[in-house]
């Protein structure tokens, strides 16, 4: 006896629908970048009406917006793998050459996803909004990271001179740099450079912990 497949509901049919038009979406992105990819093409290679993308998104940038979500769901879940597979009780140094080299490792296999990012982000600079909905995804890699910084401060008792959140941008935006300079100059940036100097950088923070530096102190007396 067959059992009679289960009728979606239509909360359950819209989720696969918005579902299946992100992972299009982010196939279409992709290939023809943002400026060249048209809500017409994604729709249309999902299987679905143009109306379908419009019920569910906003737009263009609203659906790149849940493409960029999904990404950094993905990408946060590699950081925290890198951390699972250290020794208990591994220094702060150890943790972040992880994350590091795990950064370095995912630029050299998908380098488009940082073109991408770029002609994005070139694109939301004319609007401030857009460029708030982007960077506030964006920065939920770089609160992950102040997080473990956090975590371990708590574990191991140890202060460093930058807060946590603060040596985070600092780690994230070099990752960043280094990115855009392995796209131009590929030579230049070796796969273990990043590791290196965040090696170095998290132990100076940690040999100058009880030393402000001059721009906290400077901030402190306004």
């Amino acid at each position: 006896m067959t059992r009679k497949r289960k009728r979606e509901t239509r909360a359950e049919k819209q989720a696969r629908t918005r579902a299946e038009l992100i992972a299009t979406a982010a196939e279409v992105f992709a290939r023809r970048g943002y400026n060249g990819a048209s809500v017409e093409e994604i729709a249309e290679e999902a299987g679905y009406s143009h109306g379908a993308v419009y019920s569910n998104f906003e737009g263009k940038a609203d659906l790149f917006l849940a493409v960029f979500e999904d990404y950094m769901a993905e990408r946060a879940r590699e950081l925290a793998a890198t951390q699972l597979d250290l020794a208990e009780g591994a220094p702060l140094e150890a943790r972040a050459r992880a994350l590091a080299d795990q950064w370095m490792d995912r630029l050299a296999r998908d380098r488009e996803s940082v073109v991408l990012h770029m002609e994005f982000i070139a694109h939301a600079s004319r609007d401030p909004e857009l460029a708030q909905r982007f960077g506030t995804r964006s920065a939920a890699l770089r609160e992950a990271v102040a997080h473990y910084i956090a975590g371990y401060q708590d574990e191991a008792g140890e202060e460093f001179a930058l807060p946590p959140d603060d040596l985070a941008l600092v780690l994230r935006s070099l990752g960043i740099g280094l990115a855009v300079e392995a796209l131009i100059s590929p030579d230049a940036v070796r796969e273990d450079l990043y590791g290196d100097f965040v090696e170095l950088l998290i132990e100076m923070s940690r040999q100058s912990g009880s030393v402000e530096p001059r721009g906290r102190r400077k901030a402190a007396k306004r």
